[in-house]
């Protein structure tokens, strides 16, 4: 069983930092907010890499070079399968033959799966960094590093991803909030706790429950759970993780 993680609220603080990310409790509303900020899309040796690959071989030889390596990659993939599948259809000779072309198509995955991506990632920046406002490639980017923000509510749990972009041509800046999918459900709060003793003003029987968790990802089943001191105000959050087996 895996141990719980603890956000301590001291009393009259409602806000707290652990592990990169910044919790806020809104105690009048019943609304917690979970916010951590992202690196961004690319870096600046990626933009400067990019910028100079698409000089020298154009936007559309990107695109081209990310599709081939794609369609190798299929390839790749399919013959791998095809050596595991059916070596029947080979001599008994040729086992260790059988052997190097699966070791030769693993290799060659790893190769064309690298530059798939590295090609891609390439026609991106060059998709991204287009101004719809001045018309140029290469002038819009990250002013600031995206935002991840969890809200949860008494009925409610959502989560969005914002982010900050602008032209270094002409100004133009374009802010977007884009609502991301999440897995999860609510569970009842514990209404009778063992530890219910208040670590902050040692007042025994104060510490409660007070809202239904908080239950994240079926798979991993993350459970965030709420409790305070009935005494002092004291709130804390507590964080577990526990790998559910079907």
């Amino acid at each position: 069983m895996a141990k719980d993680k603890r956000i301590r609220f001291p009393p009259g603080s409602y806000q707290a930092i652990y592990d990169g990310v910044n919790y806020r409790i809104d105690p009048e509303n019943d609304i917690v907010e979970m916010s951590q900020r992202l690196n961004p899309r690319y870096s600046p040796e990626s933009r400067e890499e990019a910028i100079n690959l698409a000089n020298k071989l154009g936007p559309e030889k990107i695109k081209k070079r990310a599709r081939l390596f794609s369609i190798l990659l299929l390839f790749s993939i399919l013959l791998f399968l095809f050596f595991m599948i059916f070596p029947i259809y080979f001599p008994v000779q040729s086992e260790g033959l059988l052997s190097a072309g699966r070791f030769l198509t693993i290799v060659s995955e790893v190769i064309f799966l690298y530059m798939f991506g590295y090609y891609r990632a390439m026609a991106s920046y060059f998709t991204d960094s287009y101004c719809e406002k001045c018309g140029k490639h290469f002038v819009f980017e990250e002013f600031q590093a995206p935002l991840v923000k969890e809200e949860s509510k008494i009925d409610t749990y959502t989560k969005t991803l914002t982010q900050y972009w602008h032209c270094r041509n002409c100004g133009y800046e374009d802010i977007k909030i884009e609502p991301q999918p999440v897995n999860h459900h609510h569970e009842k709060k514990q209404s009778n706790l063992k530890e219910d003793t208040c670590e902050e003003c040692g007042k025994e029987h104060a510490i409660e429950e007070y809202r239904d968790m908080d239950v994240l990802n079926r798979a991993l089943r993350k459970k965030i759970r709420y409790f305070k001191c009935r005494n002092c105000g004291y709130h804390e959050i507590r964080l577990n993780k526990r790998l559910r087996i079907v």
